[in-house]
């Protein structure tokens, strides 16, 4: 989250403190702290290109290069953009708009006109508080030649920061698309909209309030037809008690269709309970270090230093389940052509009590679990031969049993013993 709103702070580069001549100087002084900070955190290097600033106005254009391994494989290497900024009395207002290559501005320009891809207007008040609105224009594009045809709707995005981050609140309101090919492949995309606000607990933990809802998806390619209806997420992370949050997760699709075949009803339901703030917290700044030692130039010095952080985070995950956690799927529900897989998962650690800074195997005598999982016997026999050897291999092993037309699992674990179907077996002495 602070690496997104940094790359958003450096590419605007705008705060106000003042009258014209005052806020453009703020604006530029926090335009170059804010690629300097940015160029501090792993994966993200910020170039200022250019910045010509004027008494009521300036212009500038931005160079972020992004280390793939950091960030999605799918976002390109580089993004380039440039931002005219408005000096007001109270607050600087910026305007945002990607630069591309030749051949890929000539491409856009058959689909958009005249008009910029992505548009992002961001105010900053005198107080700090930041609002930024990100735009996507409507498409509306046919190829007499393929005969295909493109209609996006336009996409507005809004994001109000204010300067405490106390509550950061965001919205995605996107009427959805459709692309049709001359033979008959379709694809639409209907309603999409998201809400979520958030603030900050700690450097790694954030409360936040998420919903989103997509009304539907429909293909059709070579005869075959797939829709799906009321796609809902939600999410909701808070603090608990003191030093504690629980998160939850909740997804459900109304229907699924293939052709003619209809599946309604699926659903699944997540819980993390308990968690300890200042554990985590340790957890995530390990990782950090580890991502570090990527820098390293000596392989001998990298080895080392990978060595030693991959031991702390053994001892920071031993810390933070120290402290006790509760992980809960208490509903998994899938309708398939075969049937219906149904499960649950329930996993408890308590805090330690009797021990300050129990170890693994300590922790383990207290790890209480159960699963729940049964699956239609038609959906796993349809499988190939390896899908079919490795099946005959946990029927064997009791793992996993045949009743009727389903195979079902039932296990529990509780003073480092397992029972898988009837079967007890003890827990490793390490793991």
């Amino acid at each position: 989250m602070n690496k997104l709103v940094g790359v958003g702070l450096a590419g605007l580069g705008v705060v106000a403190l003042g009258g014209p001549y005052v806020s453009g100087t703020q604006a530029e002084s926090q335009y170059h702290q804010a690629i300097q900070a940015l160029n501090n955190q792993a994966g993200v290097t910020v170039i200022s290109e250019e910045y010509d600033r004027g008494y009521f106005a300036a212009d500038s254009i931005t160079l972020i290069q992004l280390d793939r391994t950091e960030f999605d494989e799918e976002l390109p290497k580089e993004i380039r953009f440039k931002t005219h900024y408005s000096h007001g009395v109270y607050s600087v207002n910026a305007v945002s708009h990607l630069i591309f290559d030749e051949e890929t501005t000539a491409e856009l320009e058959k689909l958009l006109g005249d008009k910029p891809p992505v548009e992002v207007i961001t105010t900053v008040n005198l107080f700090g508080d930041a609002s930024v609105v990100a735009k996507t224009p409507e498409v509306d594009y046919s190829d007499d030649e393929s005969g295909d045809k493109v209609s996006i709707s336009a996409l507005e995005m809004i994001v109000d920061i204010p300067s405490s981050l106390e509550q950061v609140t965001a919205s995605i309101d996107w009427p959805g698309m459709n692309l049709s090919g001359e033979s008959g492949e379709e694809i639409k995309v209907g309603q999409f909209s998201m809400t979520q606000t958030g603030s900050q607990l700690t450097d790694y933990l954030w409360a936040s309030d998420m919903t989103m809802t997509l009304d539907s998806i429909t293909g059709l390619e070579s005869g075959q037809r797939f829709d799906l209806k009321k796609l809902e997420m939600s999410s909701v992370t808070e603090q608990s008690s003191e030093g504690r949050v629980d998160s939850g997760f909740e997804m459900s699709i109304d229907s699924v269709k293939l052709n003619e075949d209809e599946f309604k009803n699926h659903k699944l339901v997540f819980s993390l309970k308990n968690l300890a703030m200042i554990e985590f917290d340790a957890l995530m700044e390990t990782f950090d270090k580890l991502e570090e030692t990527s820098q390293i130039g000596d392989p001998q010095q990298q080895a080392m230093a990978q060595m030693e952080q991959f031991a702390r985070v053994g001892q920071d995950v031993t810390a933070l389940l120290n402290k006790g956690l509760e992980i809960d799927v208490s509903e998994l529900f899938v309708n398939t052509p075969k049937g219906d897989v149904k499960g649950l998962l329930h996993i408890e650690q308590p805090e330690s009590k009797e021990v300050s800074n129990a170890g693994p195997g300590a922790l383990l005598k207290t790890t209480k679990g159960n699963l729940s999982l049964s699956i239609p016997a038609q959906l796993l026999e349809q499988g190939g031969p390896e899908m079919q050897q490795q099946l005959q291999a946990l029927l064997s092993q009791n793992l996993i049993v045949k009743d009727g037309e389903r195979y079902k699992t039932e296990a529990t674990l509780e003073n480092m013993m397992m029972n898988i179907n009837g079967t007890e077996m003890p827990l490793p002495p390490l793991m």
